[in-house]
């Protein structure tokens, strides 16, 4: 591991997030606003980085730590400095909640302790839905796009901020994918864009609702803006539509450039990701319309828009589901675990890795009645490598641990039972949504300071997919680190000559 190529990566990164701080900032100008909060902070996350990239060293080969460090930093350092406007301009009490807001935005989870976004200025309501789409497709996918000299091994640092299985990722092509996912998502950004603008959304919402929906974020421009055109069925609609593309694995957007729609349904985990929207948006309608007196319409509307965004994480709200029945609120919560598909935007567990725990699940039960068989478990037609598996089940094994142990810790902080499962459920699953005093007529901000680090951490470990920060605690990670420099400083220190005698 050699903290200098980290550094340099980290000090580019930087140094880009420094440059889009000044978007807003310029923005605000045009609309009568000037909040220096984002020239300050512009100003020293562009100090940092210089100095990282100064005494950093570039390299075209990395090694599995160096992807681990350098991603787990990035998204560290850039959350850091994503919070200082909030913080410099006033807009949050103090720094524990500015992080917060941050971080929740980075990681596209959505939740916010802002009391009334209607009283935010346009400036930052801007950089709120920007630091959804930064981090939405993964801050480095972005790196590995558009910086040159990467190398093959730049492979590790794309696995590193996203451990779920890809079968049939190859290194050297790492740096192309990574250009077209982005290529694909800024499409989708204009598209999306383009689209609410003629539906009848102003210009400024519309850009604010294209980032948080592309990113699966939930960060809006007003309070309750979905509620305002919910008359606009154009507009709801094209919102769950961009919703459910944001939450399918964007590498199979690219196959179908090439071999055109079939490529989706070719896909088994699209497939069953569209099956499980399918099943619980009848649930969640059939209690609306059997339990809330809802129409079939409202009914049908209302459970589809809330299912998608719950599962996909986009943490869009439309109408006040906590006083649904209570079919459709386990429905909802159940959705904030499922996730979306590999490669997608979206947190939670994943459909690729539920569909690998069930069928590992059913050749186990097989293998209890007949001893001796062999089955191994494919997906696509292609078999899927047992370490692959192995991993699954540990990632599930971890995501259930560390569930456990923050709502315990956040519920120690005097939050009810139920509402310390529900915000875990919601900041692990970086869904953003939860129930009673965090639901849709509430805000996190009433969270105990101590629970907000909780959540800090858990929108951090869902968002990177538990495996590379974790891996960070682990003593085996440092020790080789530490060893070398000791050695090396035994080295200088050596009076001259002691190595050798004559």
């Amino acid at each position: 591991m050699r903290i200098q190529i980290v550094m340099r990566l980290v000090g580019q990164l930087i140094l880009i997030v420094a440059g889009i701080m000044l978007v807003p900032f310029v923005y605000g100008l045009t609309v009568g606003e000037s909040y220096f909060s984002f020239v300050a902070a512009s100003l020293m996350a562009a100090v940092t980085g210089g100095l990282l990239y100064y005494y950093g060293q570039p390299s075209t080969t990395y090694s599995l730590r160096d992807g681990f460090l350098t991603v787990s930093s990035i998204w560290i350092f850039v959350s850091f400095f994503a919070s200082l406007p909030f913080y410099f301009g006033g807009v949050l009490p103090n720094f524990i909640d500015a992080l917060f807001e941050s971080v929740s935005g980075i990681t596209a989870t959505g939740a916010s302790v802002v009391e009334d976004v209607d009283s935010l200025s346009q400036s930052f309501v801007l950089w709120r839905s920007l630091t959804h789409w930064l981090g939405g497709m993964g801050i480095v996918v972005l790196v590995l796009a558009f910086l040159k000299n990467l190398g093959a091994d730049s492979a590790h640092l794309f696995n590193a901020e996203a451990s779920v299985p890809r079968p049939g990722i190859v290194m050297p092509r790492i740096r192309s994918m990574a250009f077209k996912l982005w290529t694909i998502y800024l499409l989708f950004t204009a598209v999306c864009f383009v689209a609410l603008c003629l539906a009848g959304m102003s210009y400024f919402d519309a850009i604010n609702m294209t980032f948080t929906t592309i990113a699966t974020g939930g960060y809006t421009p007003n309070t309750g803006v979905v509620d305002i055109y919910t008359e606009n069925w154009p507009i709801r609609w094209i919102l769950i539509f961009f919703m459910v593309l944001a939450g399918g694995n964007f590498t199979v957007y690219y196959a179908v450039f090439q071999r055109g729609l079939k490529a989706v349904w070719q896909d088994f985990e699209y497939r069953m990701y569209l099956l499980i929207l399918l099943t619980g948006a009848l649930i969640v309608m059939y209690a609306l319309y059997m339990s809330d007196n809802f129409t079939l319409s409202a009914s049908f509307n209302r459970a589809v828009f809330m299912i998608v965004s719950m599962q996909t994480g986009s943490g869009l709200v439309l109408g006040n589901y906590d006083v649904w029945s209570p079919l459709a609120q386990m429905m909802l919560f159940m959705s904030t675990f499922f996730g979306g598909c590999s490669g997608s935007t979206t947190g939670g567990i994943k459909v690729i890795r539920i569909i690998i725990l069930i069928k590992s699940s059913i050749i186990y039960l097989r293998k209890a009645i007949h001893p001796d068989m062999v089955q191994n478990i494919t997906i696509n037609g292609k078999s899927m490598p047992q370490k692959w598996v192995q991993m699954t089940q540990q990632f599930f094994f971890l995501y259930m641990t560390v569930f456990a142990i923050s709502a315990l810790g956040i519920s120690a902080t005097g939050l009810s039972f139920g509402e310390s499962l529900q915000c875990v459920a919601g900041i692990l699953g970086n869904v953003g949504l939860a129930f009673g005093s965090l639901g849709p007529e509430g805000s996190f901000g009433v969270l105990h300071p101590v629970a907000k680090f909780i959540c800090v951490l858990d929108m951090l470990l869902g968002r990177l997919e538990l495996f590379t920060l974790l891996v960070l605690l682990h003593p085996d990670f440092w020790q080789g680190y530490f060893l070398k420099r000791r050695k090396r400083s035994y080295k200088v220190w050596q009076p001259v000559g002691t190595h050798r005698r004559l």
